[in-house]
């Protein structure tokens, strides 16, 4: 099967925006072994273009951020995770757009220009 077909396959998995897992396992019972790990890979990457993770250094502001990024990114699923070890910021990962803007990255950034600067 060309990859064309799996790619409408895939595309045939989603129902309202959603992973229908009724056809998902129709379509893999269906699929031979290489043809079933094609599939997977674009369900997985179609799946990363639908979701966008925010990372938080804790719970207080996600309702806040909950309803301004619903705004920014309208057609998406946003997930939230909580990194402790994260000071002050948020990481926003959409697809292979990283957006990291917290106090820990900046301070390693401007460290690694002073050492690389006297190195």
């Amino acid at each position: 099967m060309n990859k064309k077909i799996i790619k409408k396959l895939a595309e045939e998995s989603y129902s309202n925006k959603k992973l229908n897992s009724i056809k998902v396992f129709a379509f893999a019972k269906a699929l031979k072994r290489g043809d079933l790990r094609e599939y997977i890979r674009i369900l997985k990457n179609f799946e990363d273009r639908m979701t966008v993770s925010i990372t938080l250094p804790k719970e207080t502001e996600i309702g806040l951020l909950r309803r301004k990024l619903s705004k920014i990114y309208p057609n998406k699923k946003i997930i939230f995770t909580i990194d402790p070890t994260m000071l002050a910021g948020i990481r926003v990962v959409d697809y292979d757009n990283v957006y990291e803007l917290s106090l820990k990255n900046s301070l390693e950034n401007r460290l690694n220009q002073i050492t690389s600067r006297y190195d």
